[in-house]
């Protein structure tokens, strides 16, 4: 049975709502990684290497804290784009105590944008040496923001605020609902 791993990235991280940006780079080192009972080594996840991810459900997480979800594919409120850079995602996050102390966190800078994922490895490849492995084939399982990372600058993304004049919209709607209601 092969054990679930989980690497950490960098992202950038301004002001607001949406998280997005690329969450998992393709043929690009990792700083050293260290695993229990196994000496350390660096590695690159291959272009493909998760295969068709339309209809998997993968989950946004807070420090691959289940309990944590901030946004899921089944939902719709995380997208997946295999691009040739790398796999790349945009989420809404959740307007939960989380999300809001994960959006915080961002803003203030005390989390500076660093994802993680986690995976499932079915097929790798190593040098000689076992220094290096290039992931040709894996079951991704989570996305998750971090405090460090694995992959470190390689990625980035941008925490976007939602646009002024659609929330004005929406409380607009809102206020002329709660008229006709009172005059009902």
């Amino acid at each position: 049975m092969t054990s679930l791993e989980r690497r950490s990235i960098t992202v950038a991280a301004p002001a607001g709502r949406t998280l997005a940006g690329l969450a998992i780079p393709y043929g690009k080192w990792s700083r050293e990684i260290s695993e229990p009972f196994a000496p350390q080594f660096r590695e690159r996840i291959s272009r493909g290497a998760f295969g068709d991810l339309a209809g998997a459900d993968i989950k946004l997480l807070f420090n691959h804290d289940a309990s944590a979800l901030l946004a899921r594919t089944r939902s719709g409120t995380l997208s997946l784009t295999d691009t040739a850079a790398g796999l790349r995602f945009s989420a809404e996050l959740a307007d939960t105590s989380i999300g809001r102390d994960v959006r915080a966190l961002l803003e203030r800078g005390d989390l500076s944008g660093e994802m993680s994922f986690g995976f499932y490895v079915d097929r790798d490849e190593w040098n000689p040496r076992r220094t290096e492995r290039t992931v040709t084939a894996a079951r991704l399982v989570e996305l998750s923001v971090v405090v460090d990372a694995a992959y470190g600058d390689k990625t980035n993304s941008s925490l976007r605020d939602v646009h002024a004049a659609a929330i004005e919209a929406a409380r607009l709607r809102l206020e002329v609902h709660k008229h006709r209601m009172h005059h009902v």
